[in-house]
């Protein structure tokens, strides 16, 4: 589930998955092995992706750019007064600075407050554990670590939508520029493939917004990590408040479900282009 999504063959072939999966979680839960007491974590998964797919749906139109074919002006008096082509590189190369500059600041910023609210967490709830005895994580308190867990995860979420909403912004202001730089290229003094030599991002060769392998997929996957993991725990608490101690197969794989789940949402928005 973590390939690319580029066609709507393969979303649909995604979403088909993704509800095969939950028809099998359901069955599981509700009737296969009831006594793990899964239906809730089960339920609350299930809300969080039609909540995922209801936002794909409704605002992937709305988050992806369009390139609009480039005029050349006919005029030649009108050609003489653009602009410098030298002008434009220097444009260029300032946006590329600044851009280059706030993307990264913002990923930081929203990396490093996560983790803080994950250390945060993660140290309050294993202090408490520790002062604790096991026996103890029934009732009140453990409903209360659960919730606390599934806050994180739900932080989780809104984080990773934020970071794919950021990549989404970069991508559609580096398509805005393309259209800037074509413009002048077409309609400026020098001959259209010497001026296109100049420039390695074109609209050709500008990197995919879901492109592998980058920073913005690796700290991705460092949010999912971490929100799968916490979702587990809650799994597993619930588990263990119902008196079931060992780890089951079915909390396990809810996390690792989950992981890829989310991991694969990043394709599935950052993939999708409007038609042209």
């Amino acid at each position: 589930m973590i390939g690319t999504m580029d066609s709507p063959f393969k979303r649909a072939i995604f979403i088909a998955i993704v509800i095969a999966v939950n028809v099998i979680l359901l069955f599981t839960a509700f009737l296969y092995r009831p006594e793990y007491h899964q239906q809730a974590m089960v339920i609350l998964l299930i809300v969080i992706q039609a909540f995922i797919f209801i936002t794909y749906f409704a605002y992937r139109k709305m988050t992806a750019s369009r390139v609009y074919q480039i005029k050349k002006l006919k005029n030649p008096r009108l050609q003489e007064n653009t602009f410098e082509f030298s002008s434009i590189m220097q444009k260029e190369f300032d946006y590329i600075r600044e851009a280059a500059r706030q993307a990264m600041d913002d990923r930081h910023s929203m990396i490093n407050f996560f983790l803080l609210i994950t250390g945060a967490v993660v140290s309050f709830v294993g202090a408490r554990v520790l002062d604790m005895d096991l026996t103890e994580l029934t009732g009140i308190k453990g409903s209360f670590l659960v919730g606390l867990a599934i806050f994180l995860n739900i932080i989780g979420w809104i984080y990773f939508m934020h970071m794919i909403r950021l990549r989404q912004a970069w991508w559609s202001s580096a398509e805005a520029m393309n259209q800037i730089k074509e413009f002048y290229i077409v309609n400026g003094r020098v001959p259209d493939d010497i001026a296109r030599s100049a420039f390695l991002w074109r609209k050709q060769s500008i990197p995919d917004p879901g492109k592998k392998s980058n920073v913005f997929y690796y700290s991705m996957m460092l949010i999912s990590f971490i929100a799968s993991a916490v979702f587990f725990f809650a799994s597993w608490l619930v588990g263990y408040m119902h008196g079931i101690a060992q780890v089951t197969v079915f909390s396990a794989a809810l996390g690792v479900y989950h992981f890829l789940f989310q991991i694969s949402c990043y394709s599935l928005f950052l993939d999708y282009k409007a038609i042209r």
